[in-house]
């Protein structure tokens, strides 16, 4: 088992053009509760992932209780992955709210911008004291 702190990785897949756009990612550890860019190639989105996490896309005033201003929300599987789909033309340009709550971590609310094509997005959340999330299974 591991004691671990949060992080979410994004990655975009598709354009806002004809079709939809999908974001693939993973809640993963860290330190600090912050969305930012990276490249992904980045060795952070190779650590272990967090497992039912629940990430919601907002605009900037949204708020996922009331339903309000929701873009998105999916929940991560068991590795700390996850997929979040756009319909066509529903993909925010602007800024947005990335926010990240679950079991063992204290929630995260960030204001940024979603990846560009090619991006990742790191979301991290700080596990909460004394938290472990078992290390998943190797898969076969």
């Amino acid at each position: 088992m591991v004691v671990i702190a949060g992080a979410l990785a994004l990655t975009l897949v598709g354009c806002g053009g004809a079709g939809s756009t999908v974001i693939k990612g993973r809640v993963i550890a860290g330190a600090v509760g912050q969305s930012v860019a990276a490249a992904p190639g980045d060795e952070r989105f190779e650590e272990q992932g967090i497992p039912g996490a629940k990430i919601a896309i907002l605009n900037k005033q949204g708020n996922v209780s009331r339903g309000r201003g929701v873009y998105a929300k999916t929940t991560s599987d068991m590795l700390g992955n996850f997929e979040i789909k756009f319909a066509n033309g529903q993909y925010p340009r602007d800024a947005v709210q990335v926010r990240v709550e679950g079991e063992g971590i204290f929630n995260s609310r960030s204001s940024t911008y979603l990846p560009k094509d090619g991006e990742d997005l790191l979301c991290v959340v700080i596990v909460r004291p004394g938290h472990v999330f078992p290390e998943p299974e190797e898969q076969q």
